[in-house]
């Protein structure tokens, strides 16, 4: 807990890893295709760019888990999903629905845009239940309604 009613929920340990080894990986990679000069598939540009995607991809995750996937207060939610670039900063009154499918969370909200929408990989959540019950708790108390679709769960605001 940090300031005022704010609750934050980590990546879990496992993330820092997998971004740790692909860093490594692309940097086996660039030595290797450095060592080996120019030839043959080593010098054609795409494996260039494939590797540039991989120090970039690797270095996004290393550098984003130094702060926390998801944090609460009695305002916001803020969320920093891994697959984008951009911190969302949503709040509360903003929220529109829900969907939860297995390990995805989608968060519908409005904007001065439009409705807009952020999806969260609740595998990355250190301490995914609790996340799990205070948002439960948090749309419940602002009058949001469950319902079940398959193995879909969604929660709106009443019509």
């Amino acid at each position: 807990m940090t300031g005022p009613g704010r609750v934050i929920f980590p990546f879990r340990p496992w993330v820092r890893r997998a971004g740790w080894s692909i860093v490594l990986v692309a940097a086996f990679a660039t030595v290797a295709m450095l060592v080996a000069g120019r030839y043959g598939w080593i010098g054609d540009r795409i494996v260039w760019i494939y590797v540039a995607t991989l120090w970039l991809g690797g270095l996004k995750i290393v550098l984003d888990i130094r702060r926390p996937v998801v944090e609460v207060d009695p305002d916001l939610l803020i969320v920093r999903p891994l697959h984008q670039f951009v911190t969302r900063r949503i709040a509360w009154r903003d929220v529109v629905a829900t969907e939860q499918s297995g390990d995805r969370l989608i968060v519908f909200f409005d904007t001065p845009r439009g409705k807009r929408f952020v999806a969260l990989n609740l595998n990355l959540v250190k301490g995914r239940r609790d996340f799990l019950q205070f948002l439960e708790a948090q749309l419940a108390a602002m009058g949001f309604s469950e319902r079940t679709l398959e193995h879909s769960r969604y929660r709106s605001r009443p019509a």
